[in-house]
């Protein structure tokens, strides 16, 4: 069981969310080519090498600075549309441990939650427009559902229930026509193929669940 991760945690598990999706490139800019302009992969790729690299060098003192760090890191290099929608994942995750020393199953809720309506907000999107929404959203009514049992004091099983639901919910993708983002100008032709901004969010989210699963 994995009550919480301190600082010190949070960062390396900072750093190994960023070398899983720069690792994710190529599978990443695949889907994106399919039905979008195939360079998601390397707008995720340079962001989070910048988040790697500007994260290296904080001390593990405040998770909120460490998130913080992160995010702003991603917006910054990941360019586009991608950098503002997901640092902005990570910024929320800042705003919600702000002054807080570490991290709980009940501030993971919190966090993505807010992830969540804030992506909405930026973006416009809602379940099924294939966009990121349909991995968050799903993750988030997961995680919510876990944490009002019993069980739901455990960061890992929350965090791991969020990710298989986000898993599902990405490859759910396939099923839906793009209304939001370049892939909307394909129409039909989107079918059968799965979204890479709702895919990326799978693979954040499995990084943190096996990082924290680790951890107990």
């Amino acid at each position: 069981m994995t009550a919480y991760l301190n600082p010190a945690q949070i960062k390396a598990m900072l750093l190994e969310t960023a070398q899983i999706i720069i690792d994710s490139r190529d599978e990443l800019c695949r889907l994106d080519s399919l039905i979008g302009d195939g360079d998601h992969g390397v707008g995720m790729s340079h962001g989070f090498t910048a988040a790697k690299n500007k994260l290296e060098f904080e001390e593990a003192e405040e998770a909120a600075k460490l998130l913080r760090v992160f995010g702003m890191a991603i917006i910054s290099g990941a360019g586009g549309a991608s950098g503002p929608l997901f640092g902005g994942l990570f910024l929320e995750g800042a705003r919600v441990l702000k002054g807080r020393p570490a991290l709980t199953a009940a501030e993971a809720v919190q966090w993505w939650r807010a992830a969540l309506e804030a992506t909405k907000s930026r973006g416009g999107a809602k379940p099924g427009d294939k966009t990121m929404v349909d991995a968050l959203h799903p993750a988030v009514e997961a995680m919510e559902a876990l944490a009002a049992t019993p069980q739901g004091a455990d960061l890992a099983a929350v965090l791991a229930a969020g990710a298989r639901a986000a898993r599902a919910g990405a490859e759910k993708t396939k099923e839906y026509v793009a209304s939001q983002g370049r892939s909307r100008y394909v129409g039909e032709r989107a079918l059968g193929h799965q979204d890479a901004g709702a895919t990326s969010t799978a693979i954040i989210l499995e990084t943190l669940a096996r990082f924290a699963a680790s951890a107990g």
